[in-house]
Formats: C-alpha cells, structure tokens, sequence
C-alpha cells in the first residue's frame, strides 16, 4: 500500500486537467471544469502532502501539464479556437492556468506536510 497510494495519486494527475477545462470551456462555455480541476488538484496536493509524495505530485505536474499543451497544439490551425481565448492564446492560458495550479497545490501541500509533521510529533509523544 505503501507504494500504491502514491502511484494512484501521479496516475490521476497524469491526466491533463488544465486542456480538459479549456476545452470545455470553449465548446460549451462552461466554466465548471476549471472548479472541477481546482478541486482535484488541491485533493491529490494534500494527499501527496500528508504521505510525502513528492515525487508524484512532481512528475504528475509535468506530466499533465506536457500532455495538456501537445492537445492544445493539435487545435492550434482551428482559427475559431485561437480566437475564442482572446487577447491570450491557447498557449498562454494552459501556462497561465498551470501556474496558478501549482502554487495553490504548494500551498496546500505545505499546510498538510505541517499537519502531518504535528500529528507525528503528537502520537510520538503521547507514547
């Protein structure tokens, strides 16, 4: 189990969120995906923070973030999807988002890697 958790925890951020909510965006004008990802993402820090999976949540990052920008690359000739994220591109607003991702999951996974540490600290005390 132990290197199980933090293998589901990089499979699910594997996947590209950030092209997922632009792209429903665009379809469907929706902005729910963007919440949808916000909450998946903060969930998956903060499980990554209280087991210490770093490098989950390291290369689940890179990861979606890659396989986010290669679809978007695949849209990229569609005039009608360049145009709908106006004045930013496609492009800007993957990194934009991603950006914004990432420090909200750091904050999140300090604030849990803090709770972890007093909860360890505690149970070694009331030993």
């Amino acid at each position: 189990m132990r290197r199980i958790l933090p293998f589901i925890i990089f499979t699910i951020y594997c996947i590209p969120y950030v092209y997922l909510s632009i792209r429903k965006d665009f379809e469907d004008d929706s902005k729910i995906n963007y919440i949808i990802m916000a909450m998946v993402t903060v969930v998956l820090s903060y499980l990554s923070g209280l087991i210490r999976a770093d490098l989950s949540i390291i290369l689940g990052n890179i990861v979606s973030f890659s396989t986010s920008y290669f679809y978007n690359a695949l849209r990229l000739p569609d005039p009608k999807w360049e145009k709908y994220f106006s004045p930013v591109t496609s492009v800007e607003q993957i990194v934009l988002i991603s950006l914004a991702a990432l420090v909200l999951q750091m904050i999140v996974y300090t604030v849990a890697r803090k709770r972890a540490k007093r909860y360890i600290r505690n149970a070694m005390v009331s030993k």
